[in-house]
């Protein structure tokens, strides 16, 4: 009996995390995955046993990969603040390019999803504190105004995610004109990597100390 290709594993969780963003994690179908991927539905089981260790490994997967870019633009040999803001652009950026999954996600927490819950929970603190110390010595610098850290995070993180989430809430409506323009229009307006870049610095710039701002 000939042995299962390594590749296998690598296909299925390479379609669940194609149709993960369409269908959530209760509405995804196994023999879906297996289809997507090309093989036959058995080997779904003999690589992940069950649909729960399957979805914890392809958002892991999704996560890593976000991670890795995010570990490489904090640790560059750059200036706190600008380490924050390279932090908070590649944070941009994956909520721009997930932003459909992002909807998914929220909509699996609301509804108590067991996989989506603990997913949160084991890697939101994972950048979130990276960014919170980022905070903390831009402050000790005089960069950004004295508040609690889970304020300001919670503020520049919003003030980053927040366009990516309204275009793709837009998206999944269907709008043709969501705020009165074309879908197009919205999509540079919001997603592109110049809008990303200007929320960041606008987000940056609300909190800046009072002599910072009058500087700039």
């Amino acid at each position: 009996m000939s042995r299962p290709s390594r590749n296998t594993d690598k296909l299925l969780i390479e379609a669940g995390r194609k149709l993960l963003p369409e269908t959530g994690i209760a509405g995804l179908s196994l023999r879906r995955v297996a289809a997507a991927a090309g093989v036959n539905p058995g080997m779904f089981y003999y690589n992940f046993k069950t649909k729960r260790r399957f979805i914890r490994l392809v958002l892991q997967d999704i996560y890593e990969e976000f991670f890795k870019d995010f570990s490489v633009e904090t640790s560059a040999d750059a200036s706190a603040f600008e380490r924050l803001r390279k932090a908070l652009l590649a944070l941009a950026r994956f909520s721009r390019d997930n932003r459909r999954l992002f909807l998914m996600m929220i909509h699996d927490v609301i509804e108590g999803e067991t996989e989506a819950i603990g997913f949160a929970q084991a890697n939101l603190p994972r950048h979130l504190a990276i960014i919170g110390d980022l905070i903390r010595e831009c402050q000790r610098r005089g960069h950004i105004e004295e508040m609690p850290i889970p304020s300001a995070i919670a503020f520049l993180a919003g003030s980053t995610a927040m366009p990516n989430i309204a275009a793709g809430l837009a998206e999944k409506a269907c709008a043709k004109k969501p705020f009165g323009v074309a879908m197009k229009q919205v999509e540079v307006m919001l997603a592109s990597d110049a809008a990303l870049a200007r929320n960041v610095d606008l987000a940056l710039k609300a909190l800046a100390k009072k002599s910072d701002r009058a500087r700039s």
